[in-house]
């Protein structure tokens, strides 16, 4: 049992190993054919198998429009349509104009035609912006990475075993237990991140700003109450009156009393005081 633990070490460290050369390494160049043929004696062209293409894209349009609401609408309804969905939206009024900002996820291969029926329900495209972002070599790295602690797991989970059935100490046992745990979980976030990479590369987002006409709103705001306009400043009006007749109320019955008593005790003293200087002279 005593070389268990230093195969323990060789092993982790033959892991680590692995995995910092897959991470640097460069995505693999297809070769060209080296003349081989065929049994008829036709050339054959073999090439290594080339991983598909991720290509993450994400768009960011602003639009001009007559009718907010009508057009976040018309909008969330082709989305869904097509496969996507709205993944964040935000409608507010901005003093008349009603604005709203939104964002769209859409299948990749729906992208372009997504952006056609936007522009097709927007008065005019202010700005319109379109990125790429390719993760395919971060793809085929974690592909690597993750058979790479595959193997390795394997290998510790059959030395774990022999730890079970010959080791006498049971911190033996948890010190490869403790190694299995590290690479499943390294493995785990390999795979994760790989999830999220296809997830991100399926779907393209799109960023929508949609910004109402001014020129195109009418001169009333539709739900415009002036009876209600009228009601409130009354309301206000009588809310004004009532503070100022309880300030009244309060100096005439509480504040006027104090004034006067403080009155008749200066009048008295003074009274008092010329008489005392009369007296002296």
């Amino acid at each position: 049992m005593r070389k268990l633990i230093p195969m323990l070490m060789l092993l982790v460290v033959a892991a680590c190993s692995k995995d910092e050369a897959v991470v640097g390494a460069k995505a693999p160049v297809p070769m060209r054919s080296q003349g081989l043929q065929d049994s008829a004696g036709v050339a054959v062209n073999e090439s290594a198998p080339a991983a598909p293409r991720m290509i993450v894209r994400t768009a960011s349009v602003k639009i001009i429009v007559d009718d907010t609401s009508k057009v976040v609408e018309v909008i969330t309804r082709s989305v869904e349509a097509a496969g996507g969905y709205v993944s964040d939206s935000n409608i507010w009024r901005d003093g008349e104009l009603l604005r709203a900002k939104i964002t769209l996820r859409v299948p990749a291969d729906q992208l372009t035609s997504t952006l056609g029926a936007i522009r097709a329900v927007a008065k005019r495209v202010d700005n319109e912006t379109i990125t790429s972002d390719e993760v395919t070599q971060e793809y085929v790295d974690l592909e690597s990475q993750v058979r790479n602690l595959e193997a390795t797991e394997v290998e510790l989970r059959e030395l774990l075993k022999v730890a079970r059935v010959n080791s006498k100490r049971a911190t033996e046992v948890l010190e490869v237990h403790q190694q299995v745990t590290i690479v499943r979980g390294q493995i785990e976030q390999a795979k994760g991140r790989m999830r999220y990479l296809s997830q991100l590369a399926a779907m393209a987002s799109i960023a929508l700003d949609v910004v109402p006409d001014a020129m195109a709103q009418p001169v009333v705001e539709p739900g415009w109450q002036p009876l209600v306009v009228i009601k409130d400043a009354s309301r206000a009006l009588v809310s004004l009156l009532q503070r100022l007749t309880t300030a009244a109320i309060w100096f005439v019955i509480y504040l006027l009393p104090i004034l006067g008593m403080l009155a008749v005790a200066i009048f008295v003293v003074t009274k008092i005081a010329r008489r005392a200087r009369t007296r002296e002279a």
